[in-house]
């Protein structure tokens, strides 16, 4: 007749332990577990989400990043803002243009890659657990422009500029004029 009372000290104890936990969600999902209305569109509720997906950006970079990587520069645009910048890449080691994308909702963003008068756009989709990756030999400026998204979409894409020993650049050595989508 024990086991009675140890069941439900255990049943009380993880009703209590139940009660306590904490709530995690994706980006967008509604506490419902649906997905938002059209009415109500898919944002972060809070620093909170901004911060996870910050996170889970920065993993994805890295999941990306040989050993050889020398990180030249880095930075975070919102999805609004979008991104426009143009980089110098000198000296005689290549680089690896990175990019990751984390939203409230699926999504993806548009990429353009630019030097001169070759132009190549790729398709990045947000949420990835491994940031894309693109080969920009050293030599003149390039571009990197990502569409800005519609007003109200919560969302970031983090980025890195890296110069890598040649060994570690995969397929295609110019993913601008070589080897565009």
């Amino acid at each position: 007749m024990r086991a009675r009372p140890a069941l439900a000290l255990v049943l009380t104890f993880a009703a209590l332990a139940a009660g306590c936990a904490e709530e995690t969600r994706e980006p967008g999902e509604v506490r419902d577990g649906g997905t938002p209305s059209a009415s109500r569109p898919p944002a972060w509720e809070g620093k909170g989400d901004a911060e996870a997906a910050m996170k889970r950006a920065t993993r994805a970079l890295t999941a990306v990043e040989p050993r050889s990587a020398s990180r030249e520069d880095s930075g975070t645009a919102t999805l609004v803002d979008g991104l426009d910048r143009t980089f110098e890449v000198q000296g005689d080691r290549p680089y690896t243009f990175d990019i990751a994308c984390q939203a409230a909702a699926p999504h993806t963003v548009a990429l353009t890659l630019a030097r001169g008068d070759a132009e190549s756009e790729w398709e990045v989709e947000c949420g990835d657990h491994e940031a894309d990756q693109f080969n920009i030999p050293a030599g003149a400026p390039f571009t990197a422009e990502v569409t800005p998204a519609g007003r109200g979409t919560d969302g970031l894409v983090l980025w890195r500029l890296n110069t890598v020993a040649p060994e570690d650049v995969q397929d295609c050595e110019d993913d601008i004029t070589e080897c565009g989508s």
